[in-house]
């Protein structure tokens, strides 16, 4: 489904006093595949290029050199019409849930806004379908109304998971969707991520650095250090990983999350 292809990017510096420094790569010659129905989980530590990566697969930066290619279709190399019907079936749910929705917005606000951009329902039809969205994410018609300031961090990453499948698109793009919730908070939400997989056969793409929560959404597991890929892996192999690389940094952060702040 979603093929990423040596993609490299490389950051310049503004600096006058280092005009003559080189670009410094972010991503180096990266490749990986995401299969039909299937989790791959991105994991590195904080500077490894996991944003850098996300931004190219979401079609917001262009890679200095390689292609994503998305059911066949080049995402850098497409017409408008084209990116557009991609548009539909490649969804993200960003890190922040509050900075990703409009503060102003109410619920149903929020969730009809892909609602709106693809499809034409009536008033009745909408609502209906967005009640039915925020009770498959555990949410229930009461919070329609609200607005993101009424709403726990946990609730509305609910919203903002709803908004993403409300299209029914074929890959979502999970961009840390978990570090900024309490872990009870973490655990639900994955349970209903996990429930969305298999309910709805989607595709995720899981960037993260949290090595649990990888281990339990993900069928393979790519390790991004330095902006390249070290070591990929079923997901059920994390802990008998065998590049140095891949060992530091999966022990390094299970331990600092098992230990916690």
């Amino acid at each position: 489904m979603l093929v990423v292809d040596h993609v490299t990017k490389k950051y310049g510096t503004s600096s006058w006093f280092h005009r003559n420094k080189p670009a410094k790569s972010a991503l180096s010659d990266v490749s990986f595949t995401v299969e039909p129905g299937t989790c791959m989980g991105i994991l590195g530590e904080s500077g490894a290029g996991k944003s850098t990566l996300g931004k190219i697969i979401l079609g917001l930066l262009p890679p200095d050199s390689g292609s994503v290619r998305f059911e066949g279709v080049d995402l850098y190399r497409s017409d408008r019409h084209t990116r557009k019907k991609i548009r539909r079936n490649l969804q993200v749910v960003f890190q922040d849930c509050y900075s990703a929705v409009n503060p102003r917005m109410t619920v149903r606000q929020i969730i009809a806004e892909p609602l709106r951009n693809f499809e034409r329902l009536s008033a009745q039809q909408e609502r209906s379908i967005i009640v039915e969205l925020l009770e498959t994410v555990g949410l229930a018609a009461e919070h329609l109304d609200k607005n993101p300031r009424q709403m726990s961090g946990g609730q509305l990453q609910r919203v903002n998971i709803a908004r993403a499948i409300a299209l029914n698109p074929k890959l979502i793009v999970l961009d840390e969707p978990l570090s900024s919730l309490d872990m009870i908070v973490q655990k639900q939400i994955l349970q209903h991520l996990n429930e969305l997989k298999d309910s709805k056969g989607l595709s995720y793409l899981f960037i993260s650095h949290d090595v649990m929560a990888v281990n339990n959404l993900s069928d393979r597991v790519a390790v991004l250090d330095k902006g390249m890929i070290v070591e990929s892996m079923e997901a059920n192999a994390m802990f008998e990983c065998s590049h140095p690389s891949s060992q530091r940094i999966i022990h390094a952060i299970h331990e600092a999350n098992r230990l916690g702040p």
